[in-house]
């Protein structure tokens, strides 16, 4: 695609999608047609493939010309003539097509019932006289109807008709040579029974159908086989058909000098005759009959229909392997006759080279022939040989030969990824060769040789478009060695460049120079530019060449920043150049990534900042305006990020780059000015934007094929402006701006984009296929980071934050959702892989934390909303099937620091305790990875984050609570410590925070209920109970709360820590009164533990029967009274506080109090302290005491 503009989609069918697009640097306009290859077979792909090259071929006024063909990973794009119109359009305006196409018409009509179907269409009009339709079946031996052999009288009736429109005249040798071969082959089929047998395409190759196979010994092989692919192109243009202007990739009339069954003349190319000069049988003898050769075989185009086939066909290869070695032997060995023999040869070889598709038929003909060594062997000889440089075909060998040699550079097998045998090792060492000659070449200042630079400066550039291609390890070897081994190029680049040549621009006053003068003056420079260009700028998706890059990036910034040095004159003053302007534009911004001083210094260039701010208000005519302003719009962003400060003049440009954000159709233009427009606004510029101009602009550069040209500022992804941008806007704008645009198409269309620039593995919608036809990537889930980077990344959830937090209900409304595709991309941004890979990118690092807080943030929506049970469940659903939870502790130990890591925790917390399967996701994340997680959560629950803190320990209570003690080993290493000093625990007793305490202390309250190693450690670790029991005189009620619940249950069988335990009586016992029932209640239970493990004399002296009694008698709280029922039916069992009880009367006025309990209505329920009060009572009586 680097080729063309995609500009807009004009039509769908079954094989694919079909835009209307624009050739770059021309004003061309073309159809690309987009043929998907997911779900074809490689038969459908090989069919497809040789289908395109038959078109390839096809000339015809009424054919659409193909004019080109190249493969994506996922699609086959064809690009042909644009043709206006459509021809249903045409039906439903017109009515109807003239009376003799109406055939056609009902053919395409879109009503069935009027359509013409099998096998009525054969009665038609148009059909009736004009075709002999056969009705006896076929035989057995016969094939399909397609591929079947006529029987002979028919096949007589057609050779006759094929007779009848062969070009009829005697101006054209080949026609006259088919016309006599079909001829002769119609002769012979007379004498037979059967019709022709059929050859295998890729075997045999036939001048016509129906003609005997060639051999290497006919004299005329190459020129029949060409002459078989090319008949039907030149009998157009030897009917006077004008032939197209360009000579790239195509074989001229020196073909027919070299093989005489290939003369052609042509009516009106030449009134000149060459028939009585046949070079592969004489040499002429002359510089007239030189030069008259090469005048009348210079300008004819012809192309082969069928490269692969040719290159199946070894009697083909090996003659073109005959000719190469022998005319170029000659040559190498100064006998300067084979000169006429290579030069058919080469237009071949670059035709052969640039059009064939399979490298690896491709590669091992040119292995077989010598290419490219024989190629660079011919280009060195030739600079070094006095005698080839005065002969008058020199340039034209020169032209050919450096065009072979580009069109074999350009090959795919010179790339890794699809290098056939030993590819790559020749093409590197082709490449070192090559840039040894173009060395030497540039270092020689002669002027007769500008043509020769110009071409061998197209072939660099070619040459660095394949090294771009490549592994980082190849690309900077090559690179790199332009500073060093090879810096002759480099040098040579520089110095042609401030050569002082034609001024690009006329000083005032100065005499004007004619514009063919100055075209055939500016070639040279613009080849220059062009390679400069080249060795700067880092392609889109190649980053691997990057680095070596940047060094000759930061060579030529130290270079333009000398201030005795003329490259930066000349190359600001090429700025206003319409065809140097480009390339330079590209030099500059790729110089300005890798040097601050260089921003500073062109900041400070009136002449600079001028040509760049008439570029973008199209003051400047140039060859491609589009690329050229986006270039410009790219570099004054880069310029003001880096300067943090707009450089003189750039303040007036605000509303020109509205102008240009708002009604651009071109894509890449909108995302360059929405860039620029974001650092502006950053700057305090004002620029006007209505959200009825940019929302539809910003959708319309959302929907439209993303073409990417050129890397934005700062590794900044083609989105990342635009979303920048959209954030200002939002923040910026009025309250009611955020509900317009979510309730625009650009807020769905935007999260579809955003998914597909992050290759969700999800299926994607149907919007979303559309949408990724604009990325025709692999299908790797990797993020496509030319689209959007992490900044991107980071921008865009900015956005959803700030557009949910004053829409909280549309969050809602999204993430409630199964399956949608704002859900789906939230995971996905938490997932491990996309972490990992966000943190291998430059500066991914820095934004990952941004990213997770975000999504986290959004996650939580829920949680701070009162939603309904049924919809939080089904989000929690959701979040548990890509288990969340998981990833959210993976984060926490594996990408963020402490002080990040707070919300991610509460977000953990919030699903562990509402979720049972999010809490076992929790647990078993730990046990996958114990050491590291735990390290992690020492360091959380002692660090000074006390929320953080609250959040973990209630998480940990959480799980002590509900999962079997056999999960919980990993709670008790965390509280004992590395040395099982306990000194975690210590230090979160004695928290400064309330809530921390409180939370230690209800975390030790359900461990206590049956860790036996914790209990050990109260008894056995000096201090610890002491802490302990500190709490329940707290002055926070919760803590002392969570302390009365620990303290109870390690009073339950208690064994071996009972005794130790007396010293908590006293304040059990203060605690009875506390004003908190909660606080009471716990109180109450742990002395009624503490009761039954011997206590009873501490119990006693603290009153503590009597209290109990008290409350259980009058207590407003029922749960208080029940559980001081069960506490005094404890005590009953110990023989001196049953005495106790009996001396107070306690059932007497336990009685009282069931009877109060009997007199309630009977419809009233029962309170639960009625049972333990009835049992207490029986347990008092005399019966029951000793």
């Amino acid at each position: 695609m680097e080729k063309y503009h995609v500009l807009e989609m004009i039509g769908e069918g079954s094989f694919g999608r079909v835009y209307k697009g624009r050739r770059k640097y021309s004003a061309q306009v073309v159809a690309l047609k987009f043929i998907p290859k997911l779900g074809r077979s490689e038969k459908e792909l090989r069919n497809l493939q040789r289908e395109i090259e038959i078109m390839r071929g096809l000339r015809h006024p009424n054919i659409v010309h193909m004019l080109d063909s190249f493969e994506t990973d996922k699609e086959v794009v064809v690009v042909t003539d644009y043709a206006e119109g459509e021809l249903f359009q045409i039906l439903e305006d017109d009515g109807k097509l003239p009376e003799d196409q109406n055939f056609l018409q009902g053919l395409l009509t879109k009503d069935p019932r009027q359509r013409l179907s099998w096998p009525d269409l054969l009665h038609h009009p148009f059909i009736a006289g004009r075709v002999t339709i056969i009705t006896e079946p076929a035989g057995p031996d016969l094939g399909t109807p397609l591929t079947s052999r006529l029987p002979p009288e028919l096949q007589v009736l057609k050779d006759q008709q094929a007779h009848q429109l062969a070009p009829k005249g005697n101006r054209s040798r080949i026609l006259r040579q088919a016309h006599k071969l079909m001829a002769e082959e119609a002769k012979q089929k007379k004498h037979q029974n059967t019709g022709p047998t059929l050859e295998q395409e890729d075997r045999t190759i036939k001048v016509v159908t129906g003609t005997t196979p060639l051999s290497t010994q006919e004299p005329g092989f190459l020129a029949e086989i060409m002459a078989s692919e090319m008949k039907s192109s030149w009998a157009e243009w030897g009917a006077g058909e004008a032939p197209p202007a360009p000579r790239e990739n195509q074989i001229t009339e020196d073909s027919e000098q070299a093989f005489p069954e290939l003369r052609l003349e042509h009516s009106q190319a030449s009134q000149q005759s060459t028939g009585a000069v046949d070079l592969e049988n004489e040499e002429p003898d002359s510089d007239d009959e030189w030069q008259h050769l090469l005048e009348t075989t210079e300008s004819v185009p012809i192309q082969l229909k069928t490269p692969l086939t040719l290159l199946c066909n070894p009697d083909f290869c090996q003659r073109i392997r005959s000719q190469l070695h022998e005319a170029g032997g000659q040559i190498l060995k100064d006998m300067l006759e084979g000169a006429s023999c290579i030069l058919p040869a080469l237009r071949v070889l670059s035709y052969l080279l640039t059009s064939c598709s399979d490298s690896v038929p491709l590669y091992a003909f040119c292995r077989e022939a010598g290419l490219p060594g024989l190629l660079l062997r011919l280009l060195r000889h030739s600079q070094e040989s006095s005698s080839v440089q005065q002969q008058c075909w020199y340039g034209t060998f020169l032209r050919d030969l450096m065009a072979v040699i580009q069109a074999y550079f350009a090959c795919t097998f010179n790339l890794e990824r699809s290098q056939t045998g030993d590819s790559l090792q020749v093409f590197q060492e082709a490449s070192n060769l090559f840039l040894d000659l173009l060395g030497k070449l540039l270092a020689q200042p002669d002027d007769s040789k500008q043509t020769l630079w110009r071409d061998s400066l197209m072939c660099f550039t070619v040459l660095c478009e394949a090294m771009d291609g490549n592994s980082c390890t190849i690309s900077k070897a090559f690179y790199s060695s332009l500073l060093t081994t090879q810096r002759a190029v480099l040098d040579g680049l520089l110095r042609g460049f401030t050569v002082p040549q034609l001024p690009f621009h006329t000083p005032p006053g100065a005499p004007q120079v004619s514009q063919p003068l100055r075209e055939q003056s500016e070639d040279l420079p613009g080849a220059i530019s062009s390679a400069l260009a080249a060795i700067c700028i880092v392609p889109l998706g190649l980053p691997s060449c990057w680095e070596a890059k940047e060094q000759i990036s930061r060579h030529l910034a130290n270079q333009l920043t000398e201030d005795n040095n003329q490259l930066r004159p000349s190359l600001i003053c090429g700025l206003q150049h319409p065809i140097l302007c480009l390339h330079l534009l590209k030099v500059l911004y790729s110089c300005c990534h890798v040097s601050e001083h260089l921003c500073r210094r062109l900041g400070q260039e009136p002449l600079a900042l001028k040509s760049l701010l008439m570029l973008v208000q199209g003051k400047i005519k140039v060859v491609d305006w589009e690329e050229s302003t986006e270039v410009t719009l790219y570099l004054l962003s880069l310029l003001v990020l880096r300067l943090q400060d707009l450089p003189s003049g750039m303040e007036k440009l605000g509303s020109e780059i509205a102008t240009l954000f708002t009604h651009s159709h071109v894509v890449s233009l909108v995302s360059a000015a929405a860039c620029l427009l974001g650092q502006l606004g950053q700057q305090g510029v004002i620029f006007d934007l209505q959200p009825m101009e940019w929302i539809p602009a910003a959708t319309h550069a959302l929907c439209a094929p993303a073409e990417v040209r050129l890397t934005p500022p700062d590794g900044c992804g083609f989105y990342d402006g635009l979303l920048t941008l959209l954030l200002q806007l939002l923040t910026q704008g009025k309250a009611n701006l955020i509900r317009d645009m979510v309730s625009s198409e650009m807020w769905t269309v935007l999260w579809h984009r955003f998914s597909m620039a992050l290759r969700l593995s999800k299926e994607v919608s149907t919007q979303e296929e559309e949408l990724t036809l604009s990325s025709p990537h692999s299908s790797s889930s990797e993020p496509d980071w030319t689209l959007i980077s992490p900044q991107g990344v980071a921008a865009m959830l900015s956005l959803a934050v700030a557009t949910f937090t004053q829409e909280p209900e549309l969050c809602l409304s999204h993430l409630s959702q199964h399956g949608s595709i704002l859900m789906s991309t939230l995971k996905h941004l938490l997932s491990p892989s996309f972490l990992q890979q966000l943190g291998q990118t430059p500066h991914g690092s820095e934004f990952l934390p941004v990213v997770v807080l975000s999504v986290c943030q959004l996650l939580c929506f829920p949680f701070a909303l009162d939603v309904d049970a049924d919809l939080l469940e089904g989000i929690l659903a959701d979040l548990t099937d890509s288990a969340v939870t998981a990833h959210l502790l993976q984060v926490c130990c594996q990408h963020l620091l402490l002080p990040q890591v707070e919300l991610p925790i509460s977000l953990l917390t919030h699903l562990a305790l509402t979720d049972p399967i999010s809490l076992n996701q929790f647990v078993n994340t730990v046990a996958a990875s114990p050491g590291t997680i735990i390290s992690f959560l020492s360091v959380a629950l002692l660090g000074d984050q006390p929320l953080l803190t609250s959040d973990l320990l209630s998480l940990l209570a959480h799980t002590a609570r509900v999962l079997p003690p056999s999960h919980l080993s990993f709670i008790q290493e965390l509280l004992a410590g590395s040395d099982e000093s306990y000194r975690p625990l210590r230090s979160l007793l004695g928290h400064p925070d309330n809530s921390v305490r409180a939370r230690i202390y209800g975390l030790l309250g359900h461990l206590l209920q049956h860790s036996m190693a914790l209990r050990g450690a109260l008894q056995s670790q000096a201090g610890l109970l002491s802490l302990l029991l500190l709490g329940l005189g707290d002055k926070d009620p919760a803590v002392r709360r969570s302390a009365s619940f620990a303290v109870g249950n390690a009073a339950y069988q208690a064994g071996p820590l009972g005794p130790a335990l007396a010293a908590a009586v006293p304040c059990m016992t203060q605690l009875l009164g506390d004003p908190q029932a909660g606080i009471r209640r716990n109180a109450v239970s742990a002395l009624g533990n503490l009761g039954s493990e011997g206590l009873g004399e501490e119990l006693l002296q603290c009153q503590v029967p009597q209290r109990l009694l008290e409350m259980a008698c009058g207590d407003p709280q029922p749960h208080v009274k029940e559980a001081a029922l069960i506490a005094l039916r404890s005590f009953s069992q110990e023989p001196c506080i049953h005495q106790v009880l009996v001396s107070l009367g306690a059932s007497e006025k336990l009685a009282l109090l069931s009877l109060g309990n009997q007199l309630l209505p009977h419809n009233s329920p029962r309170p639960a302290s009625a049972k333990h009060c009835r049992k207490l009572i029986h347990l008092l009586r005399p019966a029951h005491s000793t």
